[in-house]
């Protein structure tokens, strides 16, 4: 048995043989589509983008309950002393608030497993690079503790660039934040944006840059991520909705442009397509040190 379980949930796009290789317990988001309800797991995500086209009525995304996440707490407690859930930015979504919940009654229901839940302050790219290094310390053998300890030094170091087609569906969302202005603006003006989201935004969405184009966005991607990291080694991570050709782009340029300790790629579930359309690209990175 081991000391600690990690999971999180499917807004990190955690890749099924990162899932299989390092146990990492991932619990699904809800689709709610001409008023049904489906999960994650239940959706044929390139039937997904087809209807996203339409633009009207549009689906809509519910969080997982605290029933469904004592239920995924059961589960790793049977193979674990103790549980870290690694959560996508509670600025977003109510899925952090429901973790906690469930940490509640789990105090009556599982007396013997110890739950932590951290609040990540990001998403996708960032939020996989964090859940990984603690599930990493748990394949280690490392106690609940030390894998919370090094979750929590990673999320102030990680930073969480993403740029996307439109800001239509964030807007729609609910979750365009400080970028707001930016989404009234390009219906006007055709120019596509950068966006952050991490510790140091406050985990709330806020705007770093646009071009006009998408190769220019990606020049842009490069260019600010200099910037920020210098010429330090550094973990990525880029996630994508159904545009691998210019996921692979991005990867061809960061490759080339930096020192790369880990490079990951990987594509983003119908809960992020839903808030984002297809076309994003998300960046997340660390440094190595």
């Amino acid at each position: 048995m081991r000391k600690v379980a990690v999971m999180t949930d499917t807004v990190a796009s955690v890749p099924l043989e990162m899932q299989k290789e390092y146990g990492i317990g991932v619990i699904p988001y809800h689709i709610i589509m001409d008023g049904k309800d489906y999960l994650e797991t239940e959706i044929d995500i390139n039937q997904l983008y087809i209807r996203l086209k339409d633009k009207e009525n549009l689906p809509t995304t519910s969080f997982p309950s605290p029933a469904e996440f004592l239920q995924a707490y059961q589960e790793l407690s049977q193979n674990a002393t103790a549980i870290l859930h690694i959560s996508i930015a509670s600025t977003l979504s109510g899925v952090y608030e429901a973790a906690l919940r469930a940490k509640e009654m789990a105090l009556e229901k599982l007396p013997q497993t110890t739950i932590e839940v951290i609040d990540s302050k990001t998403l996708e790219g960032s939020q996989l690079l964090i859940t990984l290094e603690a599930a990493r310390a748990a394949v280690q053998g490392k106690n609940l503790n030390e894998a919370m300890q090094l979750a929590d030094n990673m999320i102030p170091r990680v930073t969480e660039f993403s740029t996307r087609d439109t800001l239509l569906y964030l807007d729609k969302g609910g979750r365009i934040c400080e970028a707001k202005s930016w989404a009234e603006a390009e219906t006007a003006n055709s120019f596509r944006a950068i966006v952050e989201i991490d510790a140091s935004t406050g985990g709330i969405i806020k705007p770093v840059a646009r071009a006009k184009t998408k190769a220019q966005i990606m020049d842009k991607l490069v260019e600010i991520t200099r910037e920020r990291v210098g010429d330090k080694k550094l973990r990525f991570v880029i996630a994508h909705a159904n545009v691998p050709d210019q996921a692979e782009q991005l990867k061809q340029k960061i490759l080339s442009s930096f020192q790369c300790d880990e490079f990951y790629m990987t594509e983003v579930l119908p809960a992020a397509a839903v808030h984002n359309g297809e076309g994003l690209i998300e960046l997340g990175f660390c440094s190595s040190d």
